[in-house]
């Protein structure tokens, strides 16, 4: 979603549909995540849905990010991360803020509640605080299991808050920061048959897991936000239980990953405008969960009928006509606010 900032044009870089295509199907699994979470009461197999789903959609995104994140912090990298992230959540805040006042739910007009990302949102601020530390990742020495450490610390703390997302900036770096260290280049590989195959066990080995932990463990521990004493656990305990989480994590990830295909799909397209149905289906997921409808998805053909919903709405808010009409919104003008970034002599002759 480039748009004009005051910022020297760099050449465009062509798009590779494999990055898309992952993206296309992550964005389809937050929404259907998302809908799901709101019938887990009444759907067939909704609440082992959601916890298969929530094992890995936000975690793949956070790496994926990680992996495509430029190491060094340059005033154009910067001037992009308040274009595409912090911009974007100062507007969208304001109008989820708005929603829930239009629809007669209690929201209270303060700093605090503006700084508390509602719903989906959360993930711009932490992505942001993210990508500034990336190239103190980049330079760290052990920098994964340093975030491990973090990841599993910041479950015994009970300091960090909602606020831009400190709970899940700390709670989730590590599958960002192992993503810094792959690297773009990792991207690249291209699995054979056998890998594929075992990439298909390994979703399929993880549906029993999710099973398990839908119905010993509370949907909570999916948010990575909540402290392990909200959780009703000792330290101890909570640390084992994270650790597995992540590792279970990982193992989807890499396998949707390995499975995602290299060409040009139907949903390639959805990969390269993800932020728009991102940013926007939280206002039909919260419509819904307000409403009657929540409690109709009792059968398999209604829950097929909720994922239909949700491709189609995903294809509707990445399409052309909705990327062109809402990108005010989404990539918000702010030439104005930025100081004209120029190369220097130097980086000119060298480039």
């Amino acid at each position: 979603m480039p748009v004009s900032t005051g910022v020297a044009a760099a050449p465009a870089v062509k798009r590779d549909p494999y990055i898309d295509n992952v993206k296309g199907l992550l964005i389809v699994l937050v929404v259907l995540g998302h809908m799901v979470g709101q019938t887990v009461g009444s759907s067939p197999g909704g609440k082992t849905i959601y916890t298969f789903i929530y094992l890995c959609h936000m975690p793949a995104f956070a790496m994926l990010s990680g992996m495509l994140s430029a190491t060094e912090l340059t005033g154009r990298r910067a001037a992009s991360l308040l274009r595409d992230l912090l911009v974007p959540y100062i507007v969208f805040q304001l109008l989820y803020m708005s929603f829930y006042t239009v629809m007669d739910k209690p929201m209270d007009w303060t700093v605090n509640s503006f700084l508390s990302p509602i719903y989906q949102l959360w993930f711009l601020p932490a992505l942001f605080a993210w990508r500034m530390l990336t190239p103190l990742f980049a330079q760290l020495r052990g920098a994964f299991p340093i975030a491990i450490v973090v990841s599993l610390a910041a479950g015994a703390a009970t300091v960090l808050t909602h606020t831009f997302s400190l709970n899940r900036v700390a709670g989730m770096l590590p599958f960002f920061v192992l993503g810094v260290w792959l690297g773009r280049g990792r991207l690249a590989y291209r699995p054979s048959g056998a890998v594929r195959l075992a990439a298909v066990g390994v979703l399929v080995a993880v549906a029993p897991i999710a099973y398990l932990v839908a119905s010993n463990l509370s949907s909570l521990w999916l948010y990575w936000n909540s402290a392990y004493k909200r959780l009703g656990v000792e330290v101890s305990e909570g640390v084992l239980i994270r650790l597995g989480l992540i590792a279970v994590s990982l193992a989807m990830i890499w396998a949707i990953m390995m499975l995602a295909s290299r060409r040009q799909t139907f949903f390639t397209g959805w990969g390269a405008n993800s932020m728009y149905p991102y940013l926007l289906h939280g206002f039909v997921v919260l419509a819904f969960a307000w409403s009657p409808l929540d409690r109709q998805v009792d059968n398999i053909p209604a829950l097929l009928a909720l994922t239909a919903g949700v491709v189609a709405f995903v294809w509707l808010t990445a399409s052309r006509p909705v990327v062109w009409a809402l990108r005010p919104l989404v990539s918000p003008p702010i030439d104005w606010l930025l100081k004209t970034v120029t190369k220097s002599p130097s980086a000119t002759a060298t480039s």
